[in-house]
This record gives structure tokens, C-alpha cells and sequence, in this order.
């Protein structure tokens, strides 16, 4: 179901009590967010729409509309996930609502304040080094918390990625493609964010036995040489998925130095590894990766 909840805070206030400072935030995906202060924290407030409810509904029955199987998987990875770099989940699960003869799924998460990487990317340019060493360090934090749960994300890049105010910290946000690798079956479709694939996440027959932790590592070697370079290393405006394809499968970028004069080589290094077409050319071990960066 692709219509947003219309909702206002006030009705917001209605359906989660307890909360104040009620204000929207906006459309994220199939979602709307608000953010309101809870027992003095603020928390994003998540809203989905779902097929109309049964009166007898238990809570875990939820039904198991796209929407909802998304919501269920970014609730358990944020509940699970011990890694500081992952957003976390707020005091509201999972739960059903209905408001105005609108069925509604809910659920709450840190609100971070700060903003994501495309948008800083296209306001302020490039990233520094020292940046782009801190990023990988943060988010194969996240990756590699995840893969200790069995998971991987699917779905890195800039727009999911926020860089909190007072800290620079950054954080994961939008663990609805989570994949357990032992507990699931993959889609016939791939999902996520095609510019930010890994080559495996187009391999249709043998996908679920050479995705693992290695496809984000590719994801976050795609989104820290845009932020290094500027430049996406496989997409342009106007490619057709063909040609996207063929370019992340086949096309070697050139090194970020020699699009940034200066830039360090052993940087350059590593971020063309993590970029490696088949999984074992890059990384074994996220703990590789960030004694790498540590050295850097």
C-alpha cells in the first residue's frame, strides 16, 4: 500500500500518550515521521498504513502487508543491534491502530538530530580524508554488529546514513531491508537502492549463497568514494538499469587521487577493495577493514 497516513499531531497525541512537542517531519519512504518528546527524550514517531484491522487482532498477528513485514524486520534489527553507529529503537514496538478509519502500524525510534549524507554532500561538497576514515569506521561498526546477528542491511548509502549534531558521530538509520541470512528467504527482486548494489545483489539464482557481510562493505566503499570524490563510481544521470548493471558488474572506477589531488593513497587503497566485483577480493573480516582505517 503506497498512500501515506494523514495525520496531524494532534491525532498524534491521541495515539501515542504520554508524548509532547508533537511536530511533523515528514514522508520517509512508505512512512510519515513526526518527532515528539517522550519522558523527556525525543523519539521519531513512525506511521505506516496497513490493510484494515479484524477487531480480535493480537498484537504479534500483524498482517503481512509489505509495509508491515519492513516495519517488523527494522524493529527487531534496532531492538537487536548493539552497535552505537545503529539507530536505536524508541519505547514503542511495533503496534496497530486505527484513528479516523485509517489503519495504521506504528513504532518509535531515536530522533537523531543532524543531517543525512546526500544533503550535506550537496550543500557543503566532498568530504575530507579524516572524514571519510571516520565514516568507515562508524558504519563497519554497524555492519559488523549486524553480521554478529546474522544480518545484513541492504540498503547503505548517503541519504541513509545521518551525521548527529555536537558529536559528528554517524548512524545507520533504515534497517527495513535487514536480511538474516539464516532465517529468511530472499525475494525473487532485489531490493534496496540499485546505484548502491553490490554485484551480488544481482545474482537472481545464487543470491542467498554469496550475499553476506561483504555486500555492505561494497555498499559503504560506493558511498564513501562519492563522498570523497564527489562522484557516484558506476551511475550518471540518466543510466538505464542495463547500463547500471553492467557497470557495477564490470566497470573499475578510476582511484579517488586522481580525481582529488592529494588524496591518500592507502585510502584509495582500501576504498578499491571494498569495491572488488567478487566478495573474497575485498574484505574477510569487518575487523580488517577497521584496523585498516585505524592505521590510516
Amino acid at each position: 500500500m503506497s498512500d501515506l497516513p494523514n495525520l496531524t499531531p494532534e491525532q498524534v497525541a491521541q495515539l501515542v500518550p504520554g508524548a509532547s512537542d508533537i511536530e511533523l517531519v515528514g514522508p520517509g519512504g512508505q512512512k510519515v515521521v513526526f518527532k515528539g518528546t517522550i519522558a523527556g527524550e525525543q523519539y521519531a514517531l513512525k506511521f505506516a498504513k496497513v490493510p484494515e484491522l479484524p477487531e480480535d487482532l493480537e498484537t504479534e498477528d500483524f498482517p503481512m502487508s509489505d509495509v508491515a513485514v519492513r516495519a517488523q524486520r527494522e524493529v527487531k534489527t534496532m531492538r537487536d543491534c548493539t552497535s552505537r553507529h545503529m539507530v536505536k529503537l524508541g519505547p514503542i514496538g511495533l503496534e496497530f491502530t486505527t484513528i479516523d478509519d485509517q489503519s495504521l502500524l506504528l513504532f518509535s525510534e531515536q530522533f537523531i538530530v543532524g543531517r543525512n549524507l546526500r544533503t550535506i554532500l550537496r550543500s557543503d561538497g566532498r568530504f575530507d580524508p579524516a572524514q571519510i576514515v571516520t565514516l568507515g569506521l562508524h558504519i563497519v561498526d554497524a555492519i559488523q554488529a549486524l553480521w554478529d546477528l546474522g544480518k545484513i542491511h541492504r540498503d547503505i548509502k548517503p541519504a541513509n546514513i545521518m551525521r548527529r549534531e555536537g558529536d559528528d558521530e554517524y548512524v545507520l538509520l533504515d534497517a527495513g531491508f535487514a536480511f538474516d541470512v539464516v532465517g529468511e528467504s530472499l525475494s525473487i527482486a532485489p531490493v534496496g537502492t540499485p546505484p548502491y548494489f553490490s554485484p551480488e545483489q544481482f545474482a537472481f539464482t545464487n543470491r542467498r549463497t554469496v550475499m553476506d557481510f561483504r555486500s555492505d562493505l561494497f555498499s559503504l566503499g560506493v558511498t564513501m568514494y562519492e563522498l570523497a570524490t564527489g562522484q557516484h563510481p558506476f551511475w550518471t544521470p540518466g543510466d538505464t538499469s542495463r547500463s547500471l548493471f553492467n557497470r557495477i558488474t564490470t566497470h573499475n572506477p578510476p582511484p579517488p587521487s586522481t580525481i582529488v589531488p592529494g588524496f591518500p593513497q592507502d585510502l584509495d587503497d582500501m576504498i578499491l577493495r571494498m569495491l572488488g566485483k567478487s566478495p573474497h577480493v575485498r574484505y574477510r573480516r569487518c575487523q580488517q577493514l577497521i584496523d585498516a582505517l585505524s592505521e590510516t
